[in-house]
């Protein structure tokens, strides 16, 4: 199987291409407010770096967010345009579980966090058995200081929530906070082209013409998001 995977969920423009699991070319760059202009040729400077083409593509693994509004629209018009045929299947990969990835080393509650302005951050908390991630609580958007009530133990904290909200969880986390280096704050699309792997062999596809990235403010932009 063939995957085109695919983050469009922050300043960077990630890119991949793997066979069986495999990646075999990738493209990862800071394009700021670019990928509109970028991502259908960067596509396809990736496809001829692969020396393959589209129709080689059986699966886009899509990295849905939470992340930036208007990186995750671009993403989604893209796959949706690339899969109109309905020749190529979709799989939705979650952007913070791209993000706990980075850091399934550590023995500590993992948390990433996005920053999602409005004095709010993009968060969950995860652990990891082994290979396997374990999620506790649900994607959610909140103020840190929320964040931080529900968290019970020592943790690991990244993403770029960190560039306005590292001081805060210094001064108010009553446990002990480890600060991911700078190099772990984004998706690696590695880690996207992975587990949409994972989700093709289980045939979790999603309807190309229907599917929406998680964006998680709701329409009337109350910001509470709930744990469980």
């Amino acid at each position: 199987m063939k995957i085109l995977a695919i983050d469009s969920s922050t300043k960077y423009l990630s890119l991949a291409i793997s066979e069986r699991g495999r990646v075999i070319a990738s493209f990862h760059r800071d394009l700021e407010q670019q990928h509109c202009a970028r991502i259908i040729p960067e596509i396809d400077r990736l496809l001829k770096k692969a020396k393959s083409k589209l129709g080689n593509i059986d699966c886009i693994a899509f990295s849905i967010g939470p992340g930036s509004f208007t990186g995750l629209r671009i993403g989604a018009a893209t796959v949706k345009g690339l899969t109109l045929d309905g020749k190529i299947k979709v799989v939705a990969v979650p952007t913070l579980d791209v993000l706990a990835y980075n850091v399934k080393e550590s023995k500590r509650l993992i948390v990433p966090i996005v920053d999602a302005k409005r004095g709010n951050v993009y968060a969950s908390t995860y652990s990891f058995s082994g290979e396997k991630l374990k999620r506790h609580m649900r994607y959610s958007v909140l103020p840190v200081s929320e964040l931080l009530k529900n968290i019970k133990g020592n943790a690991v904290f990244l993403g770029d929530g960190l560039v306005p909200y590292k001081k805060v969880i210094e001064d108010d986390f009553k446990f002990k906070a480890e600060f991911a280096a700078e190099k772990y704050w984004y998706p690696a699309v590695e880690t996207v082209a992975k587990l949409g792997y994972e989700s093709a062999k289980k045939k979790r596809f999603e309807e190309p013409d229907r599917f929406v990235p998680m964006y998680l403010y709701p329409k009337d932009v109350q910001v509470r998001g709930k744990i469980r």
